[in-house]
Order: structure tokens, then C-alpha cells, then sequence
């Protein structure tokens, strides 16, 4: 299983019909925060606290940058016609926001969220962030 999200088949190739294949719902989800992003930011920013707001804000951005670079790099590595499509590394931010948030107190309390509030926007996001993505790749879809 390729380590981002696969576009259907229509954008693979122009003669292959309707947009088929690719990745579903559920594989799309668990490629939106690499691992390596996991295994950075949760003790890090459970050591960190939020006493050192400058710091634990210094580890969302380079979580963020790690998030879209190792998926940048990881899709480069697929075939052209494999590659995931731009708006990919736009939802995969915003679900490594939301994923931060939800996870780590001291990043929900930066934003003025309680525990509660973050669990929310968390799920919020696992739910809305794969279907955005196939909105987006609906409204992409050639005509014909």
C-alpha cells in the first residue's frame, strides 16, 4: 500500500473510463499523518508542556513541515500517474492540525480548547478531511 493517498484510475490514465480504483475512505484516513510525524510529535510534545508555549508552537510547525515533506517524499517515489493530487498535502495539513490538537492537551489549550473540544474537532476532521478529498476529486474529474 502506497504511503499517500492514490488517485483514481481517471487520472492515471485518460482511456481508463470512469474514475475507478485508487484509494477508498478508509485507506485515505490513515495517510493523511505519516507515521514518522506520530512518533516526533506525541512525546515530544507530552515532555515539552505547556509552559514553553514558544516551543510546543515550534513543534506543531515542524510537525506540520515533516507531515507534508514525508508525504511529498513518499509520493515521488510512485509513478506520475500514481502520485497523489495537490489539494492531498493541503487536507493532509489540516488533518495533521486537527490530529495535533486532538492528541496533545497542551496543543489544545494554545487554542483555547478543553480536552472535550479537542476530541471533537479531531473526530470532526477524521470524518470530514477523506470525504473533502473525494469532493475534491470529484469536482476534478474530466468531463466525458
Amino acid at each position: 500500500m502506497p504511503r499517500t493517498v492514490v488517485p483514481p484510475v481517471r487520472f492515471r490514465s485518460p482511456s481508463a473510463g470512469p474514475g475507478v480504483g485508487g484509494d477508498g475512505l478508509p485507506e485515505r484516513l490513515v495517510k493523511y499523518v505519516p507515521a514518522e510525524t506520530l512518533a516526533f510529535f506525541v512525546p515530544l510534545a507530552a515532555v515539552v508542556g505547556p509552559e514553553r508555549r514558544a516551543l510546543l508552537i515550534t513543534l506543531i510547525a515542524v510537525g506540520l513541515a515533516g507531515t507534508v515533506g514525508y508525504l511529498w517524499l513518499a509520493g515521488q517515489k510512485l509513478p506520475a500517474d500514481e502520485q497523489p493530487l495537490p489539494h492531498f498535502y493541503v487536507l493532509a495539513a489540516v488533518a495533521y492540525l486537527c490530529w495535533a490538537v486532538g492528541v496533545s492537551a497542551h496543543a489544545a489549550a494554545l487554542i483555547g480548547l478543553d480536552q472535550v473540544a479537542a476530541g471533537v474537532v479531531l473526530t470532526i476532521a477524521v470524518f470530514l478531511v477523506p470525504l473533502a478529498d473525494e469532493l475534491l476529486v470529484r469536482l476534478r474529474r474530466p468531463a466525458g
